[in-house]
């Protein structure tokens, strides 16, 4: 089946996932263990950071690719070159003192500034960090935060959209459960003041969305009172009102499994939209051009406790690592000329690329 086919047949079925809000921004949360962010759309542009599972992103655009174009996350800086700047030294607010001042994206674990950004105007405001400058090329380079209109990248299958539910769906439920109050019988004086202080606790209980209800305690109040009272006024007051707790916490229920139904479907709709990408990938490798050449080797040496690979180039150095992923078994391929595709950051502790590999291909067995 072609990758068409698969869009095709996934738009048909409703299954290509939630669409996202209607108005941005927009809040999502990571629901990946982890995701990485890019300086651009594009898995082979710089991965500026890496999110984990419950962080929160402001999402500015939704591509048509996949991609989602987010506020810069906590953390996230740049790097300008400190003869443009005013004060050269120290934090806080700067200014730009050079026309077009170079700035280079931040990697937090790197030695060394990323690739270009856009560059600043003389007369810029910036905010200087405390991160300790780096010196590379000759020059000198300070940390800034993130400037206005700074945005990255995300893969939008890792992540899910925060309902804004309107205020009006709630307030309606709400509203009409509490006009059932309305018909209730009057209690007698003799447990009025004991049902008004239930009852206060159970508004206060009904100011939440309807399927964060939790009406166990005051229901299990209302039959406490209900069996301490013996003259029919009382007993006919608190049934009443059991009753009406019953129903909310009926509908309570009903609310939370649409809820739990609507979240399997969101992750059945997560997964396809990865499994389309990686019929896409697979569809297409010789469209791609390799990632980095070279002969893969065992090696020693280990990333978040995953051995990695060494590719080894022509001068005998590692010029990559490798993280190859369980269903790609890289042995039969051992110290031999490989072509890899994959996504790469620069890893500080291996001083080097990293590649997480989507494809290996056997260069000495590669026909035209």
């Amino acid at each position: 089946m072609s990758w068409f086919d698969l869009r095709i047949a996934a738009l048909v079925l409703g299954l290509t996932g939630p669409t996202g809000p209607t108005e941005l921004p927009a809040t999502a949360r990571v629901i990946a263990t982890e995701l990485d962010v890019f300086d651009e759309p594009d898995d082979h542009s710089m991965a500026t950071g890496r999110l984990a599972r419950g962080a929160r992103v402001v999402v500015r655009a939704v591509g048509a690719d996949g991609w989602l174009t987010i506020e810069p996350p906590p953390g996230s800086f740049l790097w300008v070159e400190q003869g443009a700047i005013d004060p050269p030294a120290g934090r806080g607010a700067g200014i730009v003192d050079r026309t077009k001042a170079q700035v280079r994206s931040g990697l937090p674990s790197a030695r060394m500034p990323g690739p270009p950004r856009a560059p600043l105007a003389r007369g810029q405001t910036i905010q200087l960090l405390g991160r300790p400058p780096l010196t590379f090329g000759g020059k000198t380079w300070r940390a800034i935060a993130p400037t206005a209109g700074e945005v990255r990248h995300i893969r939008a299958e890792g992540v899910e959209w925060l309902a804004t539910a309107s205020p009006e769906p709630a307030k309606e439920a709400r509203a009409s459960f509490m006009t059932d109050s309305d018909g209730l019988p009057e209690p007698p004086p003799t447990v009025a003041s004991e049902i008004n202080r239930i009852e206060a606790s159970h508004r206060t209980v009904l100011r939440a969305s309807i399927e964060h209800w939790q009406l166990e305690p005051i229901l299990k109040r209302y039959q406490t009172l209900l069996k301490q009272t013996r003259d029919p006024a009382s007993t006919q007051a608190i049934q009443a009102r059991i009753d009406l707790v019953q129903r909310q916490q009926a509908a309570a229920d009903s609310a939370r499994s649409i809820e739990e139904i609507l979240s399997r479907s969101r992750s059945r709709d997560r997964k396809l939209a990865l499994d389309l990408r990686r019929f896409a990938q697979a569809e297409e490798p010789q469209q791609r051009p390799y990632d980095a050449q070279g002969m893969i080797q065992p090696s020693s040496r280990k990333v978040d406790g995953q051995k990695v690979f060494a590719l080894i180039g022509p001068k005998g150095t590692a010029i990559a690592y490798l993280n190859i992923p369980a269903g790609l078994d890289p042995s039969p391929l051992a110290t031999r000329n490989v072509g890899v595709r994959g996504s790469a950051r620069y890893d500080e502790s291996l001083r080097a690329r990293l590649i997480t590999v989507h494809d290996i291909e056997p260069l000495d067995e590669r026909r035209e």
